[in-house]
């Protein structure tokens, strides 16, 4: 090396060492300001806190030109320190002052120490130490987890348990929001059988609904169901009606017409050749009778004309003994709904029992403006002129013009629309993004599933979760049914708590298990789908800062469990959730097939990247045949 280039290295390495110096100050003055909220978390996480609290105070910097100028020292450029961030920019730092001192460059007085500081390894074994305490037992063959979410309690029986077990689910995910605790039990035993049955070891999650902000009930909307059995020219049936009746929480609300719908647990009662007795709306007494059963609808036939409007009480016969009244209900049909444009306005409102329909001219101007009443007042309470307001997924976007908070009513213009014409229906999602809610994620319905909880899972997800109060209230409530010991997963769903992870992070770090979910579809509305793939980055990062699990949710391969054939996207999509520590498929018919699909696909990617780190395998494509000059014959026997 010639003088030149000595200079020229010394006053790089000069460079870098004080940039690496003020990166470790930084740490270890956040630490320091940290150090009361550090002091709270159990000592057996209290180092992954730090190290979380260590990567805030980075990522606070532009890293950019530091990770260039390392890069040509051939120095590690920082680009993988999440899982220990203060060893990784210590050992960085001795290296540097070590090449300073064979460049001839100024001793330093004191030389830095890496004793103590996490290094790679450790960061890695205490991730997934955390992973197993959430989610169990690491899977066979992968180290990433399967997690599913159960069907209704009708469909999610032993065999269809064992099943998914033997496709490779690690984790059964049971929502809360549908069905009860009857039906829940039912599913838990149903698990635990499988399970002992196929010694496949399974974690039970249950997933609290938390608060629901959606559209009210369309008003107006005539909610009739009808049917008549085929006749001939002399009035006789030639073939009865047959009638269809769905599950409660698995009828399709976007139905071109009016559905009869059954609550869950009552349409579990449902038998073949069971009999449904009741007056129609003209008051005369018709029946309907099972001839078919799947896990979602029943086929009854019926002899006579009948109309239903709204709902009707039948009595429930099997034999000749009667098993109590049952309530059919009738969901509205396409008719019902608010029809929103681009231009229009409309009025969003917290008090207001029902929504109403705009009322156009016959050149589709509104002379009468829609009204959109939210299930949820009190989730109106922070919003401004400026706030966006999402409806259904994002298909339509408003903004608020006018907020009239006293009366808790808000008009709203409509600045984008997936189609010219969008109907958004009766218990459709409200999203506020920009809005600053006042409303806890524990509401009474989640209170009340507590106790099942806490008597069955072995972890509980809390949704909706936005503020540290939120998880210091799931924590008192589990500490007064005696649960300590139970896992506690934080769905981020919301803007406000992507946002607040470091600090959700923290409060619940005192109280481990611990992992968080990544509910990538109403993340997506809130942030913006052109955000999603940065924002979900961000957060697996975090996650690996502070050494948690993390959970990839949401349409993984939902095409294929719903259709049986999956798109070359999902695929590329399920590909890249080898980065989190777990991956949730929702439930569809070809659900085994989407276990095990993915499974193969984990397995295969788990030897090209742990996290952020691409690990080089050999690859058979780049053997090539000595013969022929082309790649082996087994360069695609993947």
């Amino acid at each position: 090396m010639t003088t030149a280039d000595q200079v020229e290295t010394r006053r790089a390495l000069s460079h870098v060492q004080e940039l690496l110096m003020e990166l470790e100050a930084r740490m270890l003055a956040l630490e320091d300001e940290m150090g009361p909220a550090l002091d709270s978390v159990p000592e057996a996480r209290r180092e992954s806190a730090r190290n979380l609290v260590h990567y805030i105070a980075v990522r606070q910097q532009d890293l950019r030109n530091l990770q260039v100028e390392l890069a040509d020292l051939g120095l590690s450029s920082l680009g993988r320190l999440e899982g220990c961030v203060l060893g990784t920019v210590r050992r960085v730092l001795a290296r540097v002052q070590e090449g300073l001192a064979a460049c001839g460059g100024p001793a330093q007085s004191e030389r830095v120490s890496v004793d103590g500081a996490l290094d790679w390894s450790a960061g890695k074994d205490a991730l997934q130490r955390h992973t197993r305490e959430a989610l169990g037992p690491c899977p066979s063959g992968r180290h990433v987890y399967i997690m599913v979410t159960a069907p209704s309690a009708g469909d999610a029986d032993r065999e269809w348990m064992a099943s998914m077990l033997r496709a490779g689910m690690n984790v059964l995910r049971i929502n809360c929001a549908h069905e009860g605790p009857a039906e829940w039990e039912r599913m838990v035993e149903a698990l635990r059988a499988a399970s002992e049955s196929t010694r496949v070891p399974c974690r039970i999650l249950m997933d609290l609904a938390g608060p629901k902000i959606r559209t009210g009930a369309i008003q107006g909307a005539l909610r009739v169901a009808t049917w008549k059995p085929q006749k001939d020219e002399l009035g006789r049936i030639v073939s009865p009606a047959r009638v269809v009746v769905h599950r409660a929480s698995a009828h399709a609300p976007d139905a071109d017409d009016a559905q009869l719908v059954l609550g869950d647990a009552a349409f579990a009662t449902l038998a073949v050749g069971d009999r449904l007795e009741f007056r129609d709306t003209r008051g005369k007494r018709r029946a309907l009778t099972v001839l078919e059963l799947g896990g979602d609808t029943a086929i009854l036939e019926a002899t006579a004309r009948a109309y239903v409007l709204d709902d009707v009480v039948a009595t429930h016969w099997r034999g000749g003994s009667s098993q109590g009244p049952l309530s059919i209900s009738v969901a509205t049909g396409s008719d019902a709904a608010i029809d929103m444009r681009v231009g229009d306005e409309v009025v969003l409102s917290g008090t207001r029992a029902f929504c109403s329909p705009a009322k156009r001219d016959a050149a589709g101007g509104v002379e009468v403006r829609g009204e959109v009443a939210c299930t949820l007042g009190a989730a109106l309470h922070g919003l401004e002129v400026g706030h966006r307001v999402l409806f259904d997924d994002g298909k339509v976007e408003a903004v608020v013009i006018e907020a009239r908070a006293a009366e808790r009513d808000y008009l709203l213009r409509v600045q984008r629309t997936q189609r010219p014409s969008v109907k958004i229906r009766a218990e459709k999602g409200i999203n506020l993004p920009d809005s600053d809610l006042s409303i806890a994620a524990l509401q009474a319905d989640d209170l009340a599933a507590l106790p099942f909880v806490a008597s069955h899972a072995d972890a509980v997800s809390l949704s909706f979760v936005r503020t540290p109060e939120d998880v210091r209230a799931l924590h008192t409530e589990l500490d007064r049914l005696g649960r300590r010991d139970i896992g506690v997963v934080l769905k981020i769903e919301t803007r406000r708590g992507f946002e607040n992870l470091p600090r959700l992070l923290l409060e619940a770090l005192k109280r481990p298990p611990l992992a968080v979910m990544i509910a990538r579809g109403d993340l997506a509305v809130e942030v913006g789908f052109e955000r999603l793939a940065e924002v979900q980055e961000e957060m697996l990062w975090l996650c690996e800062a502070s050494h948690v699990p993390a959970i990839w949710a949401t349409q993984v391969l939902d095409n294929l469990a719903r259709t049986g054939v999956p798109s070359r996207a999902e695929v590329t999509d399920a590909a890249a959730s080898v980065a989190a520590e777990c991956v949730m498929l929702n439930k569809g018919p070809h659900v085994v097939e989407a276990v095990r699909t993915l499974s193969d696909i984990l397995k295969r990617m788990e030897k090209h990247r742990f996290k952020k780190r691409s690990l080089s395998r050999a690859l058979r494509v780049s053997t090539f045949d000595e013969r022929s000059g082309g790649p082996a014959p087994e360069a695609f026997d993947f």
